[in-house]
Formats: C-alpha cells, structure tokens, sequence
C-alpha cells in the first residue's frame, strides 16, 4: 500500500475497521443502555465503566503495541484479539445473571474490561500500529479516513440495532455483533501481512504502570514531541466534550425526547453523509499538508451541534444538530489522527499508539461520562449534556492557536 496506494489488502483495511468499530459502537452505546434498563437508572456504574473501559484500553494498547513493537508482528495480535473479543462481546449480557443489583453492576464494569482489553489488543494497539506500517506520508490521510469513517458505516449497520433489542432483546443483540466480530477477525486476521519494513525491535520497551506514568511527565518527551502532543492535548479536550453527552446519547434520545430505540438509532445514521463528507475532506487536507485548516474548524461546528442538538425539540433540528457534532468531530479526530502518525517515531509506533490512547481515550472517557453523570444527577437526563460538551469543546482552542502559531504557518 506504500508504493502502490489501494491494493488488495484495503478490503483488509475496511473489514477489520468496520467491524472493529461495531464492537466499539455496540459497547459505547449499548452497554450502558443495557445497564441503564435491565440493571440500574443510577448512571454512576455507566460512568465507572467508561472510565475503567478507557483505562484497561490505554494500559492494554501500550503493553502489548510495545510487545509487538518487540516481536516485529502485529498480525497474531490482530487475528486472535478479533476472535476472542467477539466472544466477549456475545456473552456480556450474561452479567444480569449475577444475584442482586451490586454484583451486576460491578460484573458490567469487570466484563467491559476483559472485553476491552482483548478490542484494545487488536484494535487499538496493533491494527492501528498496522495501517502506519503499510502507509506513508502521501497516502496517510486517505487510509486514515477510510480508518475514520468506518464508525460513519457501524452506524449505519447498528441503526437497526434498535429493532433487533426491542424484537428480540439484548442477549441476541449482542450475540449477533460478536459471532460477526470473531469470523471477521479470523478470516481478515488470517489474510493479513505484515509489512516487510517491521523487523523485531528487541529495544522496545517493557512497559510498567509507573513507567507510563514517569514518561508522560517527562520533560525528554514533551520536547523530542512537542507538535504531536499538542496535537493530542488538543483532541483530547475535545473528546473529553463530546464524551460528556455521548455515553447517554440513547438515554437521552429515549428518556428526554421520547423516541424508541428503534427510531433513536436512526438518527444518527441519517446524519451520516455529512460526516463521511468531513472525513473525506479531512483527509485530502490533510495529504496536502493542510491538516491544521481542518483542526482550526471542527471545535467550532462540534460546539455549534452540541448546542443546536441541546436545544432541539424536532426531529429535523435534532438530525442537524447531530450532523454537525459529528461532523466536527469526525474532522478533529481524522485530522488529530493523520498528523499523529505522521510524527509517530517509526521504531517505536505500537507505544506510541498507547500514548496516543492516554489523550484520546483515558482522559475522554473517564472525565467526560463522570461529569455527564454528575449532571444528570443533578439536573436530570436534560439538554445541559449537550451545553457543557459544546463549551467544553471550545476549549480546544487554547491548544490549537498555539499549534498554528508555532507549527500552522509552514503548511503549503
């Protein structure tokens, strides 16, 4: 893919991303609706899970993104971790069985993580490692965006999602997305190559908790990576917003405004042509080293969609308000995405990922859903979600001006 842009391992590519993200989708926003309706309205073991979910990710994907950094391979990591990440995925449900509302609540919470882990492994930590591997700097927003837009299609496959809980339930729901999720990552996993340029790297670090802790503050690394942390400081504030509203976003569109779950799922995939155009765009940009254009842009349109959708009460102002929260952060995260791998050091690219996570993962999504359900405690499952995030979002700003101010002025 380096030398002879889409070949036949973009299928590859497009498998593995699509269903990885349908896993991710189903967890995101099923897993807490199915702890919000069949276990507990308290949001706060939804907030616990994100955050432990986002934190056995980010030590996951640099324990084993340094492991296959060592190793020279990503593909077993990608092969297996699909296979038995689908099975955990089938079998969440089965934390309703435990006796009593505790022990289901913190089984939601302990089964989230093993499942993560496994996702993260394969996902987050190797997969991603892996379509660097195969790119280069002339093709990267354009596999990044195909990367990106992969949750734009699980949305779409997941709009029926809806129908199928209220139907048949959550246990076939999920047994469903797991049984795809495990035959994908065994046939995709299986035709997958590494590429030729990944050699062992016996250097690489082994990784320990205190270690990640002690280089994330290092002086060394902020200033042998200054653009690229800045880049991630700055998605970071942005998700932290969007994580605010999003991990109640069904809640919400079933509790605040009255729609079913069958129609609630629709909503979001019929503002899906506008994210697919901000990713696609995004992209281009940022081949054409303009990247920093599309980060200067989507706080804005986040923000604004977080306060249209907060103050919608139509369904025509909700799909608009929508589309443009996600079409903001579908920009932010292509955009953040791409020039992160572009400044990823190449020997080293599977830790970085789990830096990568620290900033778009930990911090989003155990800030975020906290705050998101301390309001909701105080103010009820009310537009305020959406004000806050947007406000949040803004914030981004701060980083981003200092980004254009020391690095935007040398793009073409």
């Amino acid at each position: 893919m380096k030398k002879q842009g889409y070949t036949a391992e973009l299928w590859i590519v497009v498998a593995l991303a699509v269903l990885g993200q349908i896993a991710w989708g189903l967890e995101n926003a099923w897993f807490n609706t199915f702890t919000f309706d069949e276990i507990t309205t308290n949001t706060a073991p939804i907030a616990a899970m994100n955050a432990a979910s986002a934190l056995t990710a980010t030590v996951t994907t640099f324990i084993m993104g340094a492991r296959s950094d060592r190793a020279g391979k990503r593909k077993p990591y990608i092969r297996w971790g699909y296979v038995i990440w689908g099975l955990t995925t089938a079998g969440f449900f089965t934390a309703k069985f435990f006796p009593g509302e505790a022990a289901q609540a913190v089984m939601v919470v302990l089964f989230d993580c093993v499942m993560t882990f496994f996702g993260s492994m394969a996902y987050d930590a190797c997969f991603n490692a892996w379509t660097t591997d195969i790119s280069n700097e002339t093709n990267r927003g354009r596999i990044t965006s195909i990367v990106q837009i992969a949750p734009l299609i699980s949305g779409v496959i997941l709009a029926g999602a809806g129908a199928v809980i209220d139907r048949f339930g959550y246990a076939v729901f999920f047994f469903l997305i797991g049984f795809f999720v495990s035959m994908t990552g065994y046939i995709a996993g299986g035709k997958l190559q590494d590429s030729p340029d990944l050699k062992p790297n016996p250097d690489a670090e082994t990784v320990r908790i205190t270690e990640i802790v002690r280089r994330l503050f290092s002086k060394k690394l902020w200033q042998d990576n200054r653009q690229l942390l800045l880049i991630l400081l700055a998605i970071c504030i942005l998700l932290t917003g969007f994580q605010v509203s999003y991990a109640y976003e069904m809640i919400y569109a079933n509790n605040y405004l009255g729609i079913a779950k069958t129609y609630a799922t629709l909503l979001t995939a019929a503002g899906l042509p506008v994210m697919v155009a901000a990713s696609i765009i995004t992209g281009r940009l940022c081949d054409s080293g303009k990247g920093m254009k599309a980060l200067l842009a989507a706080p804005a349109l986040f923000a604004a969609g977080s306060l249209l959708h907060g103050a919608a009460r139509t369904i025509p102002a909700v799909l608009a308000g929508r589309a443009l929260l996600y079409g903001g952060w579908m920009m932010m995260t292509v955009a953040a995405t791409a020039m992160f791998k572009n400044l990823s050091p190449g020997e080293s690219r599977g830790y970085f990922e789990g830096i990568r996570m620290v900033f778009m993962v930990l911090i989003p999504m155990a800030a975020g859903p906290s705050l998101g359900s301390w309001l909701i405690g105080r103010y009820g499952v009310s537009p305020v979600l959406y004000t806050v995030g947007g406000i949040i979002g803004l914030l981004a700003y701060a980083v981003i001006f200092v980004l254009y101010r020391q690095y935007g002025k040398a793009e073409k």
